[in-house]
């Protein structure tokens, strides 16, 4: 998926809170998300593309992510962040994602503050440049822009884009091997410029039984406008319910301070 990831969780996940530092912020529980039919890692895009005639529906139908401190806590909710793909064709597809509720909550020292509101809209394109099928090695090149339409102060009103690069090959013992670098353009804390942001994905995958798959996944990323890189470790399963419907839950432990210390994401989703 993508940015955001939508990188969301991402690609989605990611860009939760606009102007806040989701990251820094984000610890706790995300539910019921529509994912890829392809029983891939949550985080790490695939270069797999969707056929032309064909539609794919991802939905992060319901998130919740929690943070208690000492003199901090943070409780987010976001529902129906939607993805819709279609193929124009062979190695070439268009998405349209929209967040359409997001919620944010901040208690530091007792006093509050809650947002609320219709959050952003990403346009993605992703072109497959290689493919070899005797090794089941491909690659693609996924660029993607945001378009500032939220309200209830949920985002920051700008324009951001990026540059996601997929790989996937088959490894021996019937193992998948994921990969992803990514680049994003955000606003910086300052609104007087942007920051470029740099995200690195792996993941492992193995099926297990014909309709359960197994994965592992680790993420890295830092941003020019300084602090500490960010880490998620995470495990999880795929489960296909048909050719065109899998369920997909992964839990993530944060591996530095500013990242989460624990998420957890159950996903869904449905090809047509």
């Amino acid at each position: 998926m993508a940015p955001g990831n939508v990188v969301i969780a991402s690609r989605v996940v990611r860009t939760f809170c606009g102007t806040v530092k989701f990251y820094r912020t984000l610890t706790g529980l995300t539910l019921l998300l529509f994912a890829a039919l392809t029983g891939e890692a949550q985080i790490t895009e695939v270069p797999q593309t969707v056929k032309p005639g064909r539609f794919l529906l991802e939905m992060d139908a319901l998130s919740v992510s929690l943070e208690e401190d000492a003199d901090r806590n943070f409780t987010g909710f976001a529902a129906a962040t939607t993805f819709l793909s279609t193929g124009l064709t062979a190695n070439w597809d268009v998405q349209i994602g929209a967040q359409l509720f997001l919620s944010q909550e901040f208690d530091q020292g007792g006093l509050k503050e809650r947002d609320s509101g219709i959050g952003d809209i990403f346009v993605r394109t992703k072109w497959r440049f290689y493919e070899a099928k005797d090794t089941y090695t491909s690659a693609a090149l996924l660029p993607y822009i945001k378009i500032p339409t939220n309200t209830g102060n949920v985002g920051n009103d700008s324009i951001e884009g990026g540059l996601i690069v997929p790989f996937e090959t088959q490894l021996v013992g019937g193992f998948y091997f994921s990969a992803m670098a990514q680049v994003d353009f955000v606003r910086n804390d300052a609104d007087d410029g942007y920051d470029s942001r740099w995200l690195a994905a792996l993941a492992l995958r193995r099926p297990v039984m014909k309709a359960l798959d197994l994965y592992g996944e680790l993420t890295i990323d830092k941003s020019s406008g300084g602090g500490q890189a960010e880490g998620l470790l995470g495990i999880g399963a795929v489960l296909s319910l048909s050719a065109d419907v899998s369920l997909d839950y992964a839990m993530y432990k944060g591996i530095s301070d500013r990242a989460a210390d624990w998420t957890h994401v159950l996903r869904l989703n449905w090809g047509f």
